[in-house]
């Protein structure tokens, strides 16, 4: 009977800490734009109501919860320091709680630190011990993710409970729930409950079944890493390289790889996977992942290289040279006899180095928009970019007082087109508006730019600036950023294919334009020139497969480097890889 008195009583004060953090987390919402209080005093308010919300309610359990609650300062203080530290470098110190990156590694700060917090808060001599820290990392993910659910299920619940007694014309639940701190209540009060409840399941509940399913895809995840290695050389690497995207989804594989392997080895020896073939997979995999880590890196650089630095690409940098860091570790690791004593080893070396690269990221140790900045002016002053180049709006409002000062040095002296690009970036209110109103400044010169960038096919044909007279200015600035985004080996990124595809008109005065439109996408338009209510664009359309298409950068370089035909396809159509283009209607 003690017992379960215990646990109602522990359920209920767990609640009853959900539903406290969750209507702080209301009260800091209702007064996000308050002008009577301090920007740096609601980024501390901000950071140590979240932080501690959610440190205080993980402890919760495996610790008790009176000690939890002291336990949680020693990760959230600390981390609300740093992201108070962080917001000094902007004019108004809210700035910061809009900036992705940063949020990012205050976020990862408290997740990595909260293990280690936890295993202190019970055994102070075990802070460091591997089998502690991983039962307990995974205890916590899954716990939290379970009580996510159990949350929208709740709230699911309640919705159709409310259509249901609608339909009986009783509106209690609907005037109820219009409370805005009443349904931040129960949220955190059932995210309480869930946690609480969970723990006293943990005996039958436990990440076991997690772990051992998630190890089975450690053959799944290695096949298709040596299909893409196997298949890189044959592919060409002009789509891996200088796609930001690309780097990303080799930076993702990688962190996969990395929990696979680690899920694969658990806590111990007498825990990890034991089936020669599984435990075969995981060794190779482990001698993989640099590979990974490395073209993702090299991606990121590649793109450094062409456009300069930013606080994106800068995170990216940093997020792979820890993952790169990993990976030779492991792949070292693996040619060992004790390579899963020597990996486990190395997560927990790893784990702290993360946790102190994101204090880093936070502190004036990595100036990130001061460094960006600076790599821009640089590039400008070098002449390596024009003033329509430059991340003016940007530097303006997202990157701070640096960003700023970084403007001002570039206004002096600067000539008439970039004064008149840096006085829009401050008056702009967000980058749409910026880069439309910008257009008027952009179109002096725009044809003459593009006929200087834009390559033409086949050889011997030629683009002037009486072929584009008459092009909107939108259509013109479409353009030109897309021959602007060059390709890894430094061609421009589009190219006119001249051909007579109407029979209307010579094959001087027509052609396709394939431009590119992000990093990936290629768009083709068919232009045609030459007479009073021309020149008139439209798309292009591939009548083979009925569709509007839209090509790869591959099919660019293929286009560039000259394998394409023009011939009949009922009409005159460009014929590029597996497309078949004919100007559309």
């Amino acid at each position: 009977m003690d017992g379960d008195r215990q646990g109602i009583a522990n359920r209920v004060l767990m609640a009853l800490t959900g539903a406290v953090a969750a209507c702080a987390l209301w009260v800091l919402s209702e007064h996000w734009a308050d002008p009577g209080i301090a920007p740096g005093l609601f980024v501390a308010a901000f950071g140590f109501v979240t932080g501690y919300a959610s440190v205080a309610l993980a402890l919760a359990g495996p610790v008790p919860l009176p000690r939890a609650l002291w336990a949680a300062l020693l990760v959230v203080v600390p981390a609300t320091a740093l992201l108070s530290l962080a917001g000094l470098r902007y004019e108004v110190a809210t700035e910061v709680l809009d900036r992705p990156h940063m949020l990012v590694a205050w976020a990862i700060l408290i997740f990595f630190a909260t293990p280690f917090c936890s295993v202190w808060a019970q055994d102070r001599s075990a802070v460091f011990r591997y089998a502690h820290l991983f039962e307990t990392a995974w205890t916590l993910t899954v716990r939290y993710a379970l009580a996510a659910v159990f949350v929208l299920g709740f709230w699911l619940v309640v919705f159709l409970s409310n259509e249901l007694l609608e339909l009986v014309e009783i509106d209690l639940l609907e005037k109820l729930f219009r409370t805005d701190w009443l349904a931040f209540a129960l949220s955190g009060a059932v995210l309480g409950l869930a946690l609480a409840v969970l723990h006293e399941l943990r005996d039958r509940l436990s990440p076991f079944l997690v772990l051992r399913l998630t190890r089975l895809l450690v053959p799944v995840l290695l096949a298709v890493v040596a299909v893409f290695l196997l298949a890189l050389p044959l592919r060409g690497l002009s789509r891996l390289f200088g796609e930001f995207s690309s780097a990303a989804t080799l930076m993702t594989v990688t962190i996969a790889a990395i929990t696979l392997i680690s899920t694969a080895l658990d806590r111990d020896r007498a825990h990890e996977v034991e089936s020669p073939g599984l435990r075969m997979a995981t060794r190779i995999l482990s001698g993989l992942v640099p590979v990974l880590s490395g073209l993702a890196l090299w991606a990121v650089m590649l793109r450094v290289t062409v456009y300069g630095w930013t606080p994106e690409r800068w995170l990216a940098a940093y997020v792979a040279v820890f993952l790169m860091a990993y990976s030779v570790l492991y792949a070292l690791s693996a040619l060992s006899v004790r390579w899963t004593s020597h990996i486990r080893r190395i997560n927990v070396g790893m784990a702290c180095a993360v946790i102190l690269g994101a204090a880093l990221w936070l502190t004036p140790a990595v100036q990130v928009y001061r460094m960006s900045a600076q790599s821009q002016v640089e590039r400008f002053i070098a002449g390596m970019a024009e003033a329509t180049d430059l991340p003016l709006w940007q530097m303006q409002h997202d990157w701070g007082l640096a960003g700023r000062a970084a403007l001002a040095q570039l206004e002096t002296g600067a000539d008439p087109v970039l004064a008149d690009l840096i006085a829009f970036a401050r008056e702009a209110e967000s980058r749409y508006a910026f880069e439309r109103d910008t257009l008027t400044v952009r179109r002096p010169g725009r044809v003459e730019e593009l006929v200087d960038l834009m390559p033409v096919l086949p050889e011997g044909a030629r683009l002037v600036a009486g072929d584009l007279a008459g092009v909107p200015d939108f259509r013109l600035e479409t353009l030109a950023e897309g021959c602007r985004r060059l390709l890894p080996d430094g061609r421009a990124g589009c190219v006119l294919i001249r051909g007579a595809f109407m029979p209307n008109a010579p094959a001087e005065a027509q052609g396709m334009i394939l431009a590119r439109i992000d990093e990936e996408q290629v768009q083709v338009t068919y232009i045609l020139h030459g007479s009073p209510e021309q020149p008139r664009l439209r798309g292009a359309f591939d009548p083979v497969r009925e569709a509007w298409p839209t090509l790869s950068t591959e099919d660019l370089v293929a286009a560039l480097d000259g394998r394409f035909t023009v011939g009949p396809s009922g009409v005159q159509a460009l014929f590029l890889g597996d497309d078949v283009l004919t100007p559309g209607d």
